[in-house]
């Protein structure tokens, strides 16, 4: 066959051409995601969105700013606003972190740092807690703090360089006091009888010995002892009420009240005083202890206070778990009932008001003023009673259509309509408290399923804070930086273990989190989510903390489902949930885009390959004809029937030669607008 060298030359001048648009296409390619990586570092570093006419934010604010203005306690504290003994600005180095001319604030207990960038002075960057100072000393101007390694600020050195040295008697002043607190003998006892009173064992003393009093109580009560030297007794000594049973139920009312009234004195001891004083079954204690000291006085004329020791029976209702949702059930219900109260008794009065104005005349006795009316009504309503005289059907056998009209309004009114709101109220408002603690009680079982799941990566805490702080993404992206802007104390722009493991116990989180190695590996993916020196920067760090939200979320309605797995429908709900979580699209599409992305690039590679392979096959065949021709021009390799054919290939080979890649990278793009 004859061989056309021009078509030859032509063909390995296309494929060179092929090959280089295959080379741009790569390129193009490797350079939208260099900019799309761009624009999500970008994303998560763009400057924060503030609505006009809300608080500014701050730098280094943490979870205090417009997210949380509703917030009690921000995950990242705040400066102290009370307490305050010193107050300065002054240049300041935690660890290794550059100096930086910041707020210093001193009280009691703590040394406020304020964050650099913050005008303001009230955003708090550390927290150093004067009990772990361990040693204070001066070097190159500058008043030296050492920390424990094992504390909250894990062995950090602090510098601050102040003027004078009246920021460091200060600090030494504040450091010994605060040691002598920490280390001093009554903290130790106060620390012991803490856990002796809320120990089990005496928690069912103290309930036993209620009990114990309040069938006393109720014994004195239905006895009625009287003292020997009574009149009755000396008349009767050998009677029930007589004899030993007054003394000695005196006796034991001595006892119990001194033991109640110790009880009390230590249980204010040990959760002196916040603590003691926000429990209202602690006030409720000793209001009834100082009405039992008051009557162990036997002052005359308040003997009736006597009864009041019979209320410490409700004690119980702090000790048992069903006892306490009851109470304070009826307790949530009493103010809502009281206003259907209110209403019943005003319709009480207007009917009480009209029913003396109709029959004062006819029975003076139970209509003749508005008390007298309000009692006839209330024997009624209560008892069904109408014995007065007015009655419905006279002696002749006719009908009084007055008091009958009045009766059939009393009755409606009050018993059909009044009542019947008081008990709708006080019923719905029980099984709302009831629903509220039934939702404490679950709530408690979720957390202490989330304390059992394994290789989370330790922030629960965090997370269960950040869920209730943050409604929208941006809004979460804000959080993600200020946080890692928080744990990132020295700016260096990327946080190791170290500084995760410090910046994390310094959230106000319930419970503090402890990083551990373990949980670090977890966070970082193994390795696969940081720099190869193990490091995360703020992208790393994002993608870390919405990983963990998502797998946080995908826990929680695990742990939800299997509480709710007698009731199918939720059961079902929430099942369906953490599947369509645990199937999200777009991190599939994340997935397979990069599969996509890396076989495009192998499949070009290969098309590079094979056309260096044709070009220098091609070159070999032209030298062998040549050779085999004498240098003469060498026959065509393909015919004038042939050509047609190789003229509709070469638009083909063309665009196959980048095997679809325009295609595949359009539907990278729309995957990535979806």
């Amino acid at each position: 066959m004859p061989v056309n060298f021009d078509d030859v030359a032509e063909g390995a001048g296309g494929g060179v051409k092929d090959n280089t648009a295959m080379q741009d296409a790569i390129d193009q390619e490797r350079e939208e995601r260099r900019q799309y990586a761009h624009a999500m570092s970008m994303r998560v570093n763009a400057p924060m969105k503030i609505d006009e006419g809300t608080v500014p934010d701050r730098a280094f604010e943490g979870f205090g700013t417009v997210e949380a203005q509703n917030q009690e306690k921000p995950l990242v504290p705040l400066m102290p606003e009370r307490g305050i003994l010193k107050d300065e600005w002054m240049g300041v180095e935690i660890g290794d972190a550059k100096k930086c001319e910041v707020r210093v604030v001193i009280t009691k207990r703590n040394i406020g740092i304020g964050a650099e960038f913050d005008t303001s002075g009230e955003v708090m960057r550390d927290r150093l807690p004067l009990e772990e100072v361990t040693e204070v000393t001066n070097e190159d101007g500058a008043v030296v703090l050492r920390t424990n390694p094992d504390g909250y600020s894990s062995g950090r050195v602090y510098k601050f360089y102040c003027q004078g040295n009246n920021w460091r008697n200060l600090i030494e002043t504040n450091v010994k006091a605060e040691h002598a607190r920490v280390n001093s003998k009554l903290k130790v006892v106060r620390q012991v009888l803490r856990r002796y009173y809320n120990s089990r064992p005496y928690q069912w003393f103290l309930s036993t010995t209620i009990v114990v009093n309040f069938f006393l109580v109720v014994y004195e009560s239905q006895v009625q002892p009287l003292p020997q030297t009574d009149p009755f007794c000396v008349a009767d000594p050998g009677h029930a009420r007589c004899g030993n049973v007054y003394e000695n139920l005196q006796t034991f009312d001595i006892l119990f009240t001194a033991f109640f009234t110790l009880e009390l004195a230590i249980n204010m001891y040990v959760h002196w005083f916040f603590a003691f004083v926000k429990n209202p079954w602690n006030d409720f204690d000793f209001c009834i202890v100082m009405v039992s000291l008051v009557n162990s006085a036997d002052i005359e004329g308040l003997e009736y206070l006597s009864g009041a020791r019979a209320f410490r029976i409700f004690r119980l209702a702090g000790k048992f778990n069903s006892l306490r949702r009851i109470v304070a059930a009826l307790g949530s219900s009493i103010l809502p009932m009281a206003n259907a109260f209110l209403i019943g008794g005003i319709f009480l009065l207007i009917l009480a008001v009209l029913g003396t104005e109709f029959f004062k005349m006819r029975d003076e006795v139970n209509f003749g003023t508005m008390f007298r009316t309000v009692y006839s009504l209330w024997l009624m309503i209560a008892f069904g009673n109408w014995d007065n005289d007015l009655p419905v059907i006279k002696e002749d056998g006719t009908v009084d259509t007055g008091v009958l009209l009045y009766l059939i309004v009393v009755v409606v009114v009050l018993l059909w309509i009044a009542l019947q709101v008081v008990l709708a109220v006080l019923l719905d408002n029980f099984i709302a408290a009831t629903a509220h603690e039934d939702n404490i009680v679950r709530k408690g079982e979720l957390l202490e399923a989330n304390a059992q799941n394994l290789n989370t990566g330790g922030l629960e805490p965090l997370l269960m804070e950040m869920l209730k702080l943050f409604d929208t993404s941006e809004q979460l992206g804000r959080g993600i930086k200020k946080l890692f802007y928080h744990l990132d104390y020295n700016n260096a722009g990327t946080i190791n273990y170290e500084k995760m493991y410090q910046g994390a116990k310094k959230l106000q989180t319930d419970p503090q989190i402890l990083v551990s190695t373990e949980d670090w590996k977890i966070l970082i993916g193994d390795g696969a989510n940081c720099t190869p020196e193990g490091e995360m920067n703020i992208a790393h760090f994002e993608f870390m903390m919405r990983s963990q939200v998502k797998s946080y979320v995908q826990r929680n309605l695990t742990d939800i489902a299997a509480m709710h797995e007698e009731e199918i429908e939720q059961h079902i709900i929430l099942t369906s949930l953490r599947l369509l979580l645990m199937l999200d699209p777009s991190t599939r599409m994340e997935t397979l885009m990069v599969k996509v992305t890396e076989l495009s690039e192998d499949v070009v590679s290969l098309r590079t390959k094979m056309m260096q392979a044709v070009k220098r096959i091609e070159t070999a065949a032209v030298a062998v004809l040549k050779a085999t021709t004498g240098g003469a021009a060498p026959p065509t390799l393909m015919n004038a029937n042939e050509a047609p054919e190789r003229a509709n290939r070469a638009p083909v080979g063309t665009m196959g030669g980048n095997f679809g890649l325009p295609s595949i990278r359009g539907s990278i793009s729309e995957a990535r607008d979806t």
